[in-house]
């Protein structure tokens, strides 16, 4: 089971999603039609590219400690 528990918009059309999960945490980014960044979150989770650990410690600083989903 997996859960957006944070999220930013780096541009009007990419978002960074940071996404729980049982054996950690792990973000992925996207692009979007910059519509609604609330409705387009969910893409962005399941179809995002997942980023490094240390650019999404960057975007995502509270989740340091916490260990990183691949």
């Amino acid at each position: 089971m997996s859960k957006i528990a944070d999220w930013r918009a780096l541009d009007s059309r990419v978002l960074v999603v940071a996404v729980r999960r049982i054996d950690g945490w792990c973000a992925y980014i996207g692009a979007v039609p910059g519509e609604s960044h609330e409705r387009e979150l969910q893409d962005v989770k399941d179809h995002g590219n997942k980023l490094p650990e240390s650019i999404a410690l960057a975007i995502f600083p509270r989740f340091k400690g916490i260990e990183y989903a691949w």
